[in-house]
């Protein structure tokens, strides 16, 4: 037996190598993950003498997944961890798998920021979260950026020790404005989250809109992000209680209310935008924030449109609904 392929000692789920073994015989072949023997099956090798173990990243991510970020920082011990994979139970290799959802451009071995892009708009108002796997001693730094050209750095955002792991951090420009008190925030154009050699740069849309919105998804890797709509948001009622007859008068019974909600994005400012707002209209879950409170949603419809390689950039439009349909009367009309 031989083994001609298998994953590396870090992997994202949708792009792991298959296991490819050259052997002339049935073998058994398992997964461990926590301490638990997660799968156990026996292989026959083809007519070329190989057993290839397909998809077995799909399989690991079904053992991980991300959590939203309610603090200052949110630690994803559950988005990543460390599989054993055995031959004949043989210890052959071990991996770092980290969750994806689909396939990345991203080197597994150096992954930076997880996310789909490295420069996003934001808002004054707005909340912001970014992700990255950290080993112990890496640091964030945030450096801060005004119209007149100052530049100023705060070096102790985020210092990560113990054992390597992804973390979320919340880096929404309030928090970022309170790090540089010599600074104006009206005066702050851009701000960068900077850990080593990976950079994530936010510019700031400091004009007054009479209605935003706030929602966070979870992206590909499972990671906490948001996007800011400017546009105006509209309603659409919708009720499919069910009826019945009593004492010969028709009642409704079981109440319930199908609002369906549109909202515009607004004014896209950068290309890369689109990126985010294709990850959002994808999301498995998706919530939207009233009074300071996370309320999970459906989304229904989209009228998303990219010209490529034009200067163009239009507004995109979703529909959606509250997940819970009870909590339709929380909506600020």
């Amino acid at each position: 037996m031989n083994v001609i392929q298998r994953p590396d000692a870090q992997e994202f789920c949708a792009t792991m190598k298959d296991y490819i073994i050259d052997t002339d015989s049935t073998i058994t072949f398992a997964v461990q993950y926590g301490g638990k023997t997660i799968l156990e099956e026996e292989y026959t090798p083809d007519n070329n003498f190989q057993v290839r173990v397909r998809k077995l990243g799909y399989f690991c991510a079904k053992a991980l997944w991300g959590v939203w970020c309610e603090a200052a920082t949110a630690s994803q011990a559950t988005a990543a961890g460390t599989f054993t994979f055995l031959i004949g139970g043989v210890q052959d290799a071990q991996s770092y798998v980290m969750f994806s959802r689909m396939m990345t451009k991203k080197v597994a071995a150096a992954p930076g920021w997880l996310s789909e892009v490295r420069e996003k708009m934001t808002r004054e108002s707005a909340t912001e979260y970014i992700s990255a796997f950290f080993q112990s001693g890496d640091k964030a730094i945030v450096t801060a950026r005004t119209d007149d050209g100052i530049v100023m750095t705060h070096d102790a955002f985020y210092s990560h020790f113990g054992d390597k792991g992804i973390v979320t951090l919340d880096v929404s420009p309030g928090i970022i404005f309170a790090l540089f008190p010599a600074l104006a925030a009206d005066d702050i154009v851009s701000y960068e989250i900077i850990r080593g050699s990976d950079l994530m740069k936010f510019f700031v849309d400091h004009n007054k809109y009479l209605e935003m919105f706030v929602f966070r998804y979870k992206n590909v890797y499972d990671m906490p992000e948001t996007l800011t709509t400017v546009g105006l948001l509209s309603m659409k009622g919708g009720n499919e209680s069910d009826t019945a007859e009593m004492w010969g008068v028709e009642r409704k019974f079981s109440m319930k209310v199908t609002d369906e909600y549109t909202v515009n994005s607004g004014t896209i400012f950068l290309p890369s935008d689109y990126k985010l707002w294709h990850n959002i209209l994808n999301a498995q879950e998706v919530q939207i924030l009233m009074e300071g409170i996370w309320y999970p949603i459906i989304i229904t419809k989209q009228n998303y449109e990219r010209e490529f390689r034009k200067s163009n950039l239009k507004a995109v439009e979703f529909s959606f609904k509250m997940a819970d349909d009870e909590q339709n009367n929380l909506m600020e009309l």
